[in-house]
């Protein structure tokens, strides 16, 4: 691909090179320091600038006033505009853009940013387009903060830079030059194990009280020669189990954890938002849905749960997780959002209910134990299932190891079915 495509003041060949998102207006001094460090590492680069508050003597690769008019402006008209939340979320549109072109190309080997919080929302955009397996850095202060809606469910390596990203003393240009060095050896290891996706990767989603049932299915599937890659169901790990699922990494999903759709549902803290269940439906992959966890909504410690929620039943399970067991209605409601989803599948898709428990506080004698919350969702899921979908109930618990070889074995019959 030719330079001129995406900047026609660039006479240069791109070649696949770590991307570096800047701010060359603000930042030409430091970005100058980093891109020696780059060259002492052996890294090539493609330099994007996405600084809106003036002109830059340092010659990007891809110009700001490009990035601009990816999205659709005109980089005089933003600089005009002095709105800095209006033109950052422009710059961070174009540079989202850019980065989609240089992919489809094949040009993109990694992903560098450093800065503070402007250049952390533009990391941010580039993170949401970036795929799995492409190395993916950031160098800022905010980084010591919580960082969960810029890193979302994206392999991403932060690094906190402790004091400013200013000026271009000793401190600087070794934190610069150790940041290169980490980014040149992710970057060497995704060539080494850059493959395709096989094509009989299975997603499990798991959680702590289902661990032993995931734990099961993963040792089954495995020794069947299946890959298998295993999600936290903590809101980030259903997220990712979705994106992997779009972008064709899994064939088979085992939807064994389902408690993010309680906390979507009830208003938890680890919700994976209100698409959780729609890759699998949309790319028209085999599944088979468990109740997994659903009897318990996340929280963090006891201060933070709302006051609408004073009075029910709740378990501190860590110094900064607190559960609280759900109500026979908010059980319902879990099942009819799961029974809406699927409501639109067209590949084979079953659900399991194990009838003694659905996770290892939802077990006779542990504190969620509750048979007539846990039937409110049974009831509620063979209501409102479209009727040409399998419901199967087993007289067992989540844990138990006929749950996750009954699971397997309908998992795969729905595989077969499907050819």
């Amino acid at each position: 691909m030719s330079a001129e495509i995406l900047n026609p003041d660039i006479s240069r060949e791109l070649t696949p090179s770590v991307v570096i998102a800047a701010t060359l207006d603000t930042k030409p001094g430091e970005v100058e320091l980093l891109l020696k460090a780059f060259k002492r590492h052996g890294l090539s680069y493609i330099l994007v600038d996405c600084g809106v508050l003036g002109s830059s003597t340092m010659k990007p690769d891809i110009s700001a006033t490009q990035i601009a008019a990816l999205a659709g402006s005109d980089i005089d008209d933003l600089r005009r505009l002095a709105n800095r939340e209006a033109t950052l979320r422009t710059m961070m549109e174009g540079l989202s853009v850019c980065l989609d072109t240089l992919v489809s190309h094949g040009l993109v080997r990694g992903f560098f940013a450093m800065g503070g919080g402007t250049n952390t929302a533009l990391a941010s955009a580039a993170f949401a387009r970036l795929p799995y397996g492409i190395p993916k850095l950031l160098v800022a202060t905010t980084v010591s903060g919580d960082m969960s809606r810029i890193v979302d469910a994206k392999d991403v390596v932060l690094i906190h830079s402790v004091v400013d990203i200013l000026g271009t003393g000793q401190y600087l240009r070794s934190l610069l030059d150790r940041s290169a060095a980490v980014m040149s050896a992710l970057v060497t290891d995704a060539q080494a194990h850059r493959t395709s996706s096989p094509a009989n990767c299975v997603g499990i989603t798991a959680f702590g009280s289902t661990t032993r049932a995931a734990n099961a299915a993963f040792e089954r599937l495995n020794s069947l020669g299946h890959e298998v890659l295993v999600f936290h169901a903590r809101g980030s790990g259903g997220r990712a189990a979705e994106t992997f699922i779009r972008e064709g990494r899994i064939n088979l999903m085992l939807d064994l954890t389902t408690t993010e759709i309680t906390d979507e549902v009830v208003g938890g803290f680890l919700t994976a938002g209100p698409t959780r269940l729609d890759a699998a439906v949309e790319k028209a992959i085999p599944q088979v849905i468990l109740p997994g966890a659903i009897d318990m909504v996340n929280f963090g410690p006891m201060e933070t749960i709302p006051a609408k929620f004073h009075g029910r039943q709740f378990l501190r399970h860590t110094p900064t997780t607190t559960l609280m067991r759900t109500s026979a209605e908010e059980a319902a409601s879990v099942a009819r959002f799961i029974a809406s989803k699927l409501e639109r599948a067209t590949a084979p898709v079953a659900a399991i209910v194990p009838t003694r428990g659905f996770s290892a506080y939802d077990a006779e004698g542990a504190p969620f134990f509750d048979p007539i919350a846990d039937q409110a969702f049974v009831e509620e899921l063979e209501h409102a299932l479209r009727a040409d979908i399998s419901l199967i109930k087993i007289d067992a618990h989540i844990n138990d190891p006929e749950v996750a070889e009954l699971a397997t074995d309908t998992l795969l019959q729905l595989a077969r079915n499907n050819h």
